[in-house]
């Protein structure tokens, strides 16, 4: 039976990140994928840092937000350095706009950036279609989120750390660790599960209460021929976003919906996409639809990530939704210092797994 100081389950931008800090710091890590890394939401993601935009409510989410963005340029850094690996980082700069006065006149007075006219808009962001202003968030942007998954991997496993890939976790071993479908056991001093939308029933099998999480469809569509391309991210909150990636791709996303685990694009969805694209970019009547990208993103029901512990040698690193890949490096830390240390970092009593907004009385 292999032994291991630490089992991650799941591989995708949590457990990637959460593999890599852990093995980084000398412990032996194994990783355990029921399908193949990045195969859900990390895999249809637009990578965004947006914290800006994403947690607009100063509180203990935004403080996280902000301070693993200003990590991304060291950690990307180091994972050229350590894997071979371009995470494509691009933090030239986030336009977060507003489709009429209204809205401009909300964004203008809540604005943690700079405040650009309409003229101003356009000025910044030559692809963008018309707009009543906006703000430019500088120092956010965007990443390759596959590129990012797999950066970290390899740099875990440059650390010693092993991924086991279409291996499905059956249950937990008395003594610490996971047993696979298979009839494999992997003993383990600790386990962390970061299984994204499938948390909530992982949990159940590993000992632990069910976690609170849902699957969220979001869909996401690819462009090419676009012209202009967008330099900066482009943002409108709940009206959507495009960014544009290398190669030639620019992403235009991404819906929320409550489907389950139906995965498949929808003719709604896709419909929907093209008015965000139609709405932003000046230039999406000449583009051409390359395909659409599906993901379940993991929510709990207040909308913040589950960071902690959950069982006496189980922990959790799931429910990030929308932002696991700008929350991967603080991730990376963060539970690092929690699984190996036994240090709960300071501020994270608000994304406890056990905590009371999760569990209503009564």
């Amino acid at each position: 039976m292999s032994s291991w100081d630490v089992a991650v389950v799941g591989a995708g931008i949590a457990g990637a990140a959460v593999a890599w800090g852990c093995a980084r710091r000398g412990a032996r890590v194994v990783i355990v994928e029921r399908d193949r890394p990045a195969a859900g939401a990390s895999g249809a993601a637009a990578g965004m840092l947006a914290p800006e935009s994403e947690a607009p409510v100063p509180g203990p989410f935004l403080d996280l937000a902000r301070r693993s963005l200003g990590l991304w340029p060291g950690l990307a850094a180091e994972l050229v350095e350590e894997a071979g690996i371009d995470c494509e980082l691009d933090t030239g700069g986030l336009l977060r706009v507003a489709l009429d006065g209204e809205e401009a006149a909300r964004l203008r007075e809540a604005a943690t950036g700079d405040w650009l006219d309409a003229a101003g808009a356009a000025a910044a962001e030559p692809a963008l279609a018309a707009c009543a202003g906006a703000v430019l968030h500088r120092g956010e942007g965007h990443v390759h989120s596959v590129r990012a998954v797999e950066a970290l991997l390899a740099a875990a496993a440059a650390h010693g750390a092993e991924v086991v890939t279409g291996a499905e976790v059956s249950g937990a071993l008395p003594g610490g660790g996971v047993r696979l479908g298979d009839g494999r056991d992997l003993a383990a001093g600790a386990v962390v599960l970061c299984a994204g939308a499938w948390s909530g029933a992982l949990s159940a099998s590993l000992g632990a209460p069910p976690m609170p999480v849902e699957p969220v469809r979001g869909q996401i569509l690819a462009l090419r021929d676009l012209d202009p391309v967008p330099r900066l991210v482009v943002y409108a909150g709940s009206c959507g976003y495009a960014v544009a990636k290398r190669g030639g791709l620019t992403l235009v996303g991404a819906t929320e919906e409550h489907a389950g685990f139906d995965a498949r694009s929808t003719e709604a969805g896709r419909a929907w996409l093209g008015g965000v694209g139609a709405r932003l970019l000046r230039g999406f009547a000449g583009a051409t639809a390359a395909h659409v990208w599906v993901g379940l993103r993991p929510r709990a029901p207040d909308g913040l990530p589950l960071l902690g512990r959950i069982g006496e040698r189980l922990f959790a690193a799931t429910g990030h939704h929308r932002n696991g890949v700008l929350l991967a490096p603080v991730t990376a830390d963060g539970m690092a210092s929690l699984v190996l240390d036994g240090v709960t970092p300071p501020g994270w009593e608000a994304f406890d797994p056990g905590r009371a907004a999760l569990h209503p009385a009564g």
